[in-house]
């Protein structure tokens, strides 16, 4: 069944032998690679049945049998999609845009303790994948329903699944985690340092007939026949890793302030790594089954939560994917295929752009102000650096607004507004971003003073003192509202980027917001909070991703307590993952593009490195700037600094790799990186080559002086041309040897796809660092003297040279011309079809 289709079956009994079975629907959705469906009773209230079919498997796989596929307390009462209460209404489908089907199925509760709930199921499927992502929303138009916990505890499952295991050998489960701070030291420098950042945590163990909860949240089960994938859409990091600096102040608590950034107060709480335990992917093993399902744990609702017409219910969206076999890399790779292309519906996120921001100009020179550097002149004198690196997105950092939590240009710097900005960066085909503090806001404001019951208060009552020492709003209140309206203003304005930051955890009890009143405790209306506000953050970009789907939003998750490191983000934008890492500010030597590298070289396998934006500074200062630009070029592709610290030949030299790299860019998308060697090896090599394209880069990093052979299997049809190497191009495999005869060397291997002309130079024994080939011209420029075989296919026409530098000649096979071009000097050689 494909995608695209659905069928409702009605399947009648005419004939009754001792009793008659009710008549059951069916509503089936999937592909050729599985079916999925849902049964319910037509007659009378019954049970709403889940099963799986899995082609590759043959017969049902799993279904909603021990586990049942929802299960909540309504009203002090258990309920499930097991219990005889439900009746189908009605279901709707809606094409999504990333060539997904979205798929709405309305059950009604017509029993009590729920007649009147609605329970709406959102299945998500995609052509080729058996990924759906789902989530479960509880609506009522005119009854009032209550949450309610269950034995003290939270209870709401969903999804929950009885997976068969008929083989009834020991089920193995991977959890994947993205979010553990400073998990490990570094590779490079001083190795007992940190690098600031948050790593994956890969964890393997067994499941058993005893209930365990995976933090996640990314499980990969497997019963030996088959490897069943779970992950949900959330955030908060998964330990206690860097949040702390705790002073103890006698009768009165203790003042928590992280180690570097964050939040100042006096709170008379403890705080656990549990805190962090928002959802959890549960499971168990049963007789020939092994059940699994998400479960909420902390903050995920409050006891006695109303459902009515104006408060509906929602979970998070969840994924849920099989594949045969046990092999991880195909859950990897699932994975991969879920963040990259299936979790977000607007592509420009996912395209691949060089930005340049002006924080680490601000931070350059000390002894000028901060934000106040930014001025029209300064601005404009650096907008003319930055399109000399090709970027194309030109980002203003802090101080192009009035203040923080006043999201306009600042007058006094900025009398005329963004626009002058915008029209200079027109003419350079650059986008316009700028820098968010979403939760900041400025004490001396009239906002402030406005909105005093938004603002987030410590245990004394006193406002918390977040990022540059100023208060911070609630975002789960009515400022939600009003920080979109501020961020739609400015994207009518021209603004196509925001870098959202300092989205930190601040504890906030306030009540009668929109996460618990002054009847609960202070430590449930604080764990709704915490739990809500990835929720409301995510919510917010997607209302102004929907608004301008050319905008892209860069999540800040440079410090610890950075509440959305998870997989929320991700549909929605991207990730900035690290601001300086083990390094510093105005750091232009290799020891910060070290610690860049880092998350490439932990996250490589695991999250597409397209979706992680960082900067490196690009300057020559320290002798490394090819080093540092490889860097950016390998992924993050983010600039800063003071580029008038360099010279116009040295921004047009990174313009030239700017564009080179875009030039493969583009054929990169869903390639995995093969990397070779931790940060700081000799060598360390980050593959991410198409083969069937014949396009790619391999970029390559030494900490001293070392030889590297690199065998790269492509399409021979496909390939133009290797740039920066001498090669020749063996049956289906460029073979090339690198040396690095200093410290802290790097090279960028590119490879460029011949856009099916069959052209292809086959063998150069100089290096290659430029070439085009357009409307049958092709221009290649050589680093120094060599030669050259040529593959040219008699379809583009009989080929001349034109050059000061090269000869060429010519010999005629059946359907090719081969051409052996010599030159004794480096510099640009052009053939083209003689007319």
């Amino acid at each position: 069944m494909s995608t695209k289709s659905v069928t409702i079956l009605y399947l009648s009994l005419i004939v009754c032998f001792g009793s008659c079975k009710p008549r059951q629907n069916q509503f089936e959705l999937g592909n050729s690679l599985f079916t999925k469906t849902f049964t319910w009773s037509e007659t009378k209230a019954g049970p709403i049945g889940v099963s799986f079919h899995y082609t590759p498997l043959k017969g049902e796989i799993a279904n909603s049998g021990e586990q049942a596929f929802f299960e909540f307390v309504i009203d002090n009462q258990l309920v499930t999609s097991n219990d005889e209460l439900w009746g189908f209404e009605n279901h709707s489908e809606r094409n999504m845009g990333n060539g997904g089907t979205e798929y709405q199925l309305i059950f009604k509760g017509v029993k009590s303790p729920v007649n009147g709930l609605q329970v709406v199921i959102f299945q998500q499927v995609f052509p080729g994948s058996t990924l759906i992502r789902e989530k479960l929303e509880l609506r009522s138009e005119g009854e009032v329903f209550k949450l309610n916990k269950l034995n003290g505890e939270l209870h709401f499952k969903f999804p929950g699944y009885t997976i068969n295991n008929t083989g009834n050998t020991p089920v193995e489960a991977t959890e994947i985690r993205i979010a553990t701070y400073e998990k490990t030291p570094i590779t490079f420098g001083d190795k007992k340092k940190g690098n600031h950042m948050y790593y994956p945590n890969i964890l393997q163990s067994n499941v058993t007939s005893a209930k365990s909860e995976r933090k996640g949240p990314v499980s990969i089960l497997n019963t030996g026949e088959m490897s069943w994938f779970t992950a949900y859409e959330h955030a908060s990091q998964d330990n206690l890793n860097g949040l702390l600096r705790k002073e103890t102040v006698a009768g009165k608590g203790s003042l928590i302030n992280d180690a570097m950034q964050g939040v100042k107060g006096m709170f008379n709480f403890e705080l656990y790594e549990d805190d962090f335990k928002f959802l959890a992917i549960a499971s168990q093993t049963g007789n020939d089954v092994v059940n699994v399902s998400v479960d909420v744990l902390r903050g995920g609702y409050l006891e006695g939560e109303s459902i009515d017409k104006n408060h509906p219910y929602t979970t998070v969206w969840t994924a849920t994917g099989m594949y045969p076999g046990n092999d991880l890399e195909e859950g990897k790779l699932m994975l991969r295929n879920y963040l990259l292309n299936q979790i977000c519906e607007k592509p420009a996120s996912r395209v691949p752009e060089y930005y340049y921001n002006t924080w680490g100009l601000q931070r350059n020179d000390k002894n000028k102000p901060l934000r106040g550097i930014l001025t029209y002149d300064r601005i404009f004198e650096e907008i003319e650096y930055a399109a000399e690196l090709g970027v194309d997105i030109f980002v203003l950092d802090d101080g192009w607004q009035v203040t923080q939590g006043i999201w306009y240009p600042n007058k006094e710097r900025l009398s005329e507004g963004l626009a002058p900005i915008k029209e200079r960066l027109d003419k350079h085909g650059m986008k316009l971003g700028l820098w968010y503090s979403p939760m900041g806001i400025d004490s001396t404001t009239q906002r402030f003073k406005d909105h005093y019951d938004w603002v987030v208060k410590d245990s004394e009552g006193v406002p918390i003192l977040a990022q540059w020492n100023h208060p911070a709003f609630d975002f789960v209140s009515g400022f939600f509202d009003l920080f979109v309206e501020d961020c739609k203003n400015m994207i009518d304005q021209g603004c196509r980027f925001m870098k959202w930051d300092a989205i930190n955890t601040f504890y906030s009890t306030l009540s009668n917001l929109q996460h618990g009143n002054e009847t609960y405790p202070r430590d449930e209306i604080r764990a709704r909070y915490e739990y809500l506000l990835p929720i409301y953050v995510v919510r917010a970009m997607e209302i102004l991703t929907d608004y301008e789907p050319e905008l892209v939003i860069e999540m800040d998750l440079t410090e610890a307590r950075r509440v959305m490191v998870g997989l929320a983000p991700l549909s929605q934008g991207k990730l900035f993952w690290m601001n300086n890492g083990a390094s510093w500010y105005n750091d232009y030597s290799t020891f910060r593009a070290q610690s860049m590298r880092t998350i490439a070289n932990e996250f490589a396998g695991i999250i597409p490195l397209e979706l992680f934006t960082y900067a490196n500074y690009p300057h020559n200062i320290t002798g490394n700037m090819k080093y540092n630009v490889h860097n950016s070029m390998l992924a993050g592709h983010g600039f800063w600094g003071n580029l008038e610290l360099m010279n116009s030949n040295e921004r047009k030299w990174i313009g030239k790799q700017v564009q080179l790299s875009k030039k493969v860019l583009p054929y990169l998308e869903n390639i995995n990186p093969v990397v070779i060697g931790k940060v700081g090896d000799s060598p360390e090599i980050y593959s991410v080559v198409n083969k069937d394209e014949a396009a790619g880069q391999v970029i390559a990093f030494t900490s001293g002086p070392t030889e590297v052979d690199l065998n790269i299997e492509v399409a021979p049809e496909k390939m133009l041309v290797v740039l920066n190497t001498a090669y020749t191009f063996n049956e289906s495999k460029i073979e090339t040897s690198l040396s690095f005869q200093g410290v802290e060397s790097s090279v960028a291997v590119l490879i460029l796809p011949n856009k099916s002309t069959g052209i292809s130079i086959w063998l150069s024994t100089a290096s290659i660092v430029d070439a085009d080939l357009n409307e049958g011209v092709f221009k290649y420029t050589c680093e120094t003297g060599g030669n050259q075989r040529i593959l040219w296919p008699k379809r583009n026409g009989k080929p001349e040279i034109k050059s000061d530098v090269a000869t060429m000649k010519i010999e005629e096979e059946k359907d090719t011309f081969l051409l052996s071009v010599t030159s004794q000097t480096g510099g640009e050689i052009e053939i083209k079809t003689r007319n």
